[in-house]
């Protein structure tokens, strides 16, 4: 990828994770890459374009090496052990891809979700499928993603309220900690018997 390109998406992504597809002009993006407005119809046709490119591009840096990562392990329980670790690290030190997800999935429209479906998701996905598919042959592969997606992403978004609460342990919400409460709720539940 070219150096202009990469800094385009790396812009967009800021900020379009801080004010949302529609509070973002192709202005304010070429402003702050430093080029003029017309130079950005020379990477992407549209304001469209780029934001699917700029989803793709921050989920594909996250999940390239965690899908690695994960085709090197046999065992099923160590392979969702490494995911979940994984996408914790990925998302806690690159918050922009949380922010945008968590916009879509609030505001978001039908044609954009089903683009960024399509674009950024699916080869991740697939992979997922499987491996939920071998953990619980029984349930329904794509509820089990999404609820795994749903505990790493609140439980990274709670801990700003964590420490506020009764009862807040010192170090409870590490990225080790939160790995290992994350896979071992999933894969046993509450009553791990």
């Amino acid at each position: 990828m070219e150096q202009t390109q990469e800094r385009l998406l790396n812009a967009a992504a800021e900020l379009f994770s801080k004010q949302g597809y529609a509070g973002v002009s192709m202005r304010d993006i070429a402003r702050a890459v430093g080029i003029t407005q017309a130079a950005i119809y020379h990477h992407f046709p549209n304001k469209d374009a780029l934001y699917i490119a700029t989803v793709t591009h921050l989920f594909e840096q996250h999940t390239l090496g965690i899908s690695k990562k994960m085709s090197t392990i046999d065992d099923p329980a160590q392979r969702l052990e490494v995911l979940i670790g994984a996408m914790l690290e990925a998302t806690e030190k690159d918050p922009r891809f949380r922010r945008i997800y968590m916009r879509e999935l609030l505001e978001g429209d039908e044609k954009k979700l089903a683009a960024i479906a399509e674009n950024a998701f699916t080869a991740f996905y697939e992979p997922l499928y499987a491996l939920m598919g071998e953990l619980a042959p029984d349930s329904d592969p794509q509820l089990l993603i999404f609820s795994m997606a749903g505990m790493i992403f609140h439980h990274l978004e709670v801990r700003k309220l964590a420490p506020h609460l009764p009862h807040a342990a010192e170090g409870s919400t590490g990225i080790p900690l939160l790995t290992s409460h994350i896979t071992q709720l999933f894969l046993h539940g509450v009553n791990p018997a």
